[in-house]
Order: structure tokens, then sequence, then C-alpha cells
């Protein structure tokens, strides 16, 4: 019985206070893993919101000559999206105003050359989905996502 008392106080378990701390910094370091950011260009993202809101604004302008045919479920939730302060704001969280998953001047290139492409289209042309084949949009939604 002596032998195993003495046993017992030569086992080694692992210390809870050393083993807390470790679990506390790892906690700390995934905790502190962020998304990417994007770079802070001013003129960029004022320009973008500028473009954002005569985008907007078009895609207004076409909704309001069809407006009768939207489902009346839909109706708020259409209206809410293209309002324009709700428009900037869902643009302010997209990769392309914070300038993340491409070469920015790719970015603001693509995004200029779409909006060009997207304000000479007609509204029939923008409601039968023809904005999903203008290639400069194509490539600007790829950036997006």
């Amino acid at each position: 019985m002596n032998s195993f008392l003495n046993r017992s106080k030569f086992k080694t378990y692992p210390n809870t206070s050393f083993v807390f701390i470790i679990l506390l910094f790892l906690l700390c370091q995934l905790s502190s893993c962020k998304k990417e950011k994007g770079i802070n260009h001013i003129e960029w993202q004022n320009e973008s919101l500028t473009l954002t809101s005569e985008l907007c604004k078009k895609f207004r302008e076409c909704a309001d000559a069809e407006w009768n045919s939207i489902p009346e479920n839909l109706k708020k939730f259409t209206e809410s999206r293209l309002e324009e302060s709700n428009c900037q704001k869902r643009f302010r969280e997209s990769n392309a105003y914070k300038l993340i998953g491409s070469d920015p001047i790719q970015i603001q290139s693509t995004f200029k050359e779409c909006y060009k492409q997207v304000m000479a289209s007609s509204c029939k042309d923008l409601q039968t989905g023809k904005m999903n084949q203008l290639p400069a949009c194509v490539l600007f939604q790829k950036i997006q996502n």
C-alpha cells in the first residue's frame, strides 16, 4: 500500500491553469483573425458610390414602368432594395467598394465598363436579364462573389 502512494506522487497530471492559459491564448488568436478589410481608397469610394447611385436610379426608373406587374409581396422588398440609401449601403459592403478579390485597377475598370453598358441599356433589356450577358457585368459579378 505504501508503494502505491509513493508512485501516485510521481505521476504527472496536466496543470489545469497551464491548459486554461493555452486555450485562452488560442481563442484570442482565432478571434483576432478578421476578414480582409480591403483598400481604403477615398477617391474610388466616392466615385463608385456616385456611379452606384446612378445605377440604382436607373433600376428604380425601370421598375416604375412595370411596378403594377410586381407581385404585392415583393413590392416592399424590391422598393427597399432600390432605395438609394439601401442600395449604397449594400455596395459599401461589397468587394468592389473595398477593392478586395482582384487587382484594384481591374475592379475599377470593370465596374466602370459595366456601369456604361447598363446605363446605355434600355429598361426592356434590363428587365429581360440582358445585363447578365454583358461581358463587363459578368466579370464584375465574379469579382463581387
